[in-house]
């Protein structure tokens, strides 16, 4: 028995060993007197250790527990791999599922000063009935080599509010297309909202979109400096009126804060609020400079300071730490995942308004990044990789982080060069909050010296069975 390769080990408050296996979801705490057998387990033979320690009879006890809890594992490093590596090409050859995400247009009513998007491509227009009828086909085509048994759909930009007639046009006809094969179909938004009136939000229903994703950047004022129409009206106004309508509708909202150190000392006080007066879940993102532009009008203090990754990295944790947290919720942020985004599908398609197909979000509009259109012959209508795989990046594979992780996102690394996951630098920190969930059972380990808070996650509730 060896310790597993996806365990991360912290400090807790009274001097005990926090233990946190990535790849099941197993959490522990060791006494301080326990830690010497993990320590000699690090080594090589936890049976050896266990002897090796006169622990008044409670050794082999916390021994058994570790190894339970895949602690301790009598895999090597490079089975243990193998078998994340078989649970991502499991998840990434999934073909019971079609994800879609389409840009009807490229056009945008903003005129953000940080926008990756400034001057990114030049193509007007919006989605016509030929490519429509080709995405039909492609649907099609897809379905009788799959026979996949749902279909999801991403709206994108563009703004997709600035071409809802076409929107609800090819809504239709694939909604219809699913109704009439018995597949299932769900669909989503990101939109600037700025556009969506009550008929808007109605059609926007009709569309079976049942969540609709914002950026909300900050309170009226410093959300307006940010997140600027062309038109110069209140977005800040006018995302919130959209958001009321869009709710009444039944349709989820989340919101994303564009962050930095101006905008940040807002942010709890606005989730908060939005939260508890629209519904609106409101999240964190880094700010950062994709265009490489910081430093010109308007992206430019003292409206704008960004930060470097990991100092966000440690204010992202300090505001989270800022509000209470229950041990079902922790668990789940820190649950082990099979991919990190859907550009890690073999059966996922951005496809634009030329019919040009793209693997990743970020890369729509760059040519270099057409994988194939859909007027092409079929023999081409395949995508060659995916993404990222983490599980066989030198670096990635060889991390602990990678259950939870699975590389992170590629383009964000590509484009801002941010290095990691926040949780490279900060889980020592989630894990402490994370044990002071149990702190009313939890005052000192169990009598052998390893107390488990909480257990692995079984198999059905990975999906693996």
């Amino acid at each position: 028995m060896k310790r597993s390769r996806y365990v991360v080990e912290t400090e807790g408050a009274q001097g005990e060993l926090l233990l946190y296996n990535t790849s099941n979801g197993a959490f522990a705490q060791v006494s301080p007197e326990m830690r010497q057998i993990w320590e000699r387990a690090g080594a090589g033979d936890a049976g050896q250790a266990c002897e090796a320690v006169a622990f008044q009879g409670g050794s082999e006890d916390a021994v058994r527990e570790l190894v339970r809890t895949g602690m301790l594992t009598g895999l090597s490093p490079e089975e243990e791999l193998a078998r994340q590596q078989m649970l991502f090409d499991a998840e990434r050859a999934d073909s019971s599922h079609l994800t879609m995400s389409f840009i009807p247009t490229y056009v945008c009513n903003f005129r953000c000063p940080y926008c990756y998007e400034i001057g990114h491509n030049k193509v007007k227009g919006k989605m016509d009935a030929h490519v429509m009828d080709a995405i039909e086909a492609f649907v099609e085509f897809k379905y009788e080599q799959d026979d996949f048994k749902r279909m999801t759909v991403q709206w994108y930009g563009g703004d997709p509010s600035l071409a809802l007639d076409e929107v609800e046009e090819l809504s239709r006809r694939l909604i219809d297309w699913a109704d009439g094969h018995g597949v299932s179909y769900d669909a989503m938004m990101l939109t600037n909202a700025n556009t969506i009136d009550a008929h808007a939000a109605d059609l926007i229903a009709r569309c079976r979109i049942s969540l609709a994703y914002l950026t909300i950047d900050g309170p009226e004022e410093i959300h307006n400096q940010r997140r600027v129409a062309a038109n110069g009206s209140n977005s800040y106004e006018r995302t919130i009126a959209a958001a009321r309508l869009l709710r009444a509708r039944g349709i989820a909202l989340l919101a994303t804060m564009n962050t930095d150190k101006v905008n940040i000392a807002y942010y709890e006080g606005l989730r908060q609020r939005l939260l508890e007066d629209e519904g609106i879940e409101l999240g964190m993102a880094k700010l950062n400079d994709y265009g490489h532009f910081y430093g010109q009008a308007p992206f430019c203090a003292p409206d704008f300071d960004l930060y470097e990754h990991e100092e966000f990295f440690q204010a992202q944790f300090a505001e989270f730490a800022k509000r209470a947290h229950d041990a079902g919720e922790m668990r789940e942020m820190l649950r082990p995942i099979r991919r990190f985004c859907t550009g890690q599908y073999d059966n996922y398609f951005i496809i634009d308004l030329l019919g040009d197909v793209y693997r990743c979000d970020g890369r729509v509009g760059e040519k270099g990044h057409v994988q194939f259109n859909l007027f092409d012959d079929k023999s081409t209508w395949k995508l060659d990789a995916i993404t990222f795989d983490a599980t066989r990046d030198e670096k990635c594979s060889a991390c602990e982080l990678l259950p939870v992780c699975q590389g992170n996102c590629i383009w964000e690394r590509e484009c801002s060069g941010m290095p990691c996951h926040p949780f490279k630098t900060t889980i020592g920190d989630y894990l402490k909050l994370y044990q002071a969930c149990f702190d009313a059972e939890a005052d000192s380990c169990c009598e052998h010296g390893v107390m488990v808070l909480a257990e692995p996650f079984s198999d059905a509730e990975l999906g693996l069975s």
